[in-house]
């Protein structure tokens, strides 16, 4: 039963996988076909966490770093704080766009 679920789970899996994602490739491609103006603010906003992932990436210093006998290289290391960084940020940033827009709505 083991085998049969192995050899015919995991191809489908994987089919399922590349499904979804050139799903999630074409539909937003004939999207911005459709809405122009729509897709200008889209990639304005994709535009934005670009440029905040750079300023991360700038931010995050490049030092190797081991864990027991588990050595990660500076350029790794440099990514993967990236990452981080670019999560807090993003984080504080939606939480204070929630307490605006909560805030804002008993002033109205």
């Amino acid at each position: 039963m083991t085998d049969f679920i192995v050899s015919f789970g995991i191809p489908l899996a994987y089919l399922a996988l590349f499904v979804a994602v050139i799903a999630a490739v074409i539909f937003p491609c004939i999207q911005m076909v459709q809405d122009p103006k729509g897709a200008k603010s889209a990639l304005v906003g994709v535009g934005a966490l670009v440029v905040v992932f750079l300023l991360c990436y700038v931010a995050a210093d490049n030092n190797d770093f081991s864990i027991g006998t588990q050595q990660i290289a500076g350029g790794e290391m440099k990514l993967i704080e990236a990452g981080l960084y670019l999560f807090y940020v993003t984080l504080v940033g939606s939480v204070l766009v929630i307490l605006y827009s909560t805030v804002s709505r008993y002033f109205k």
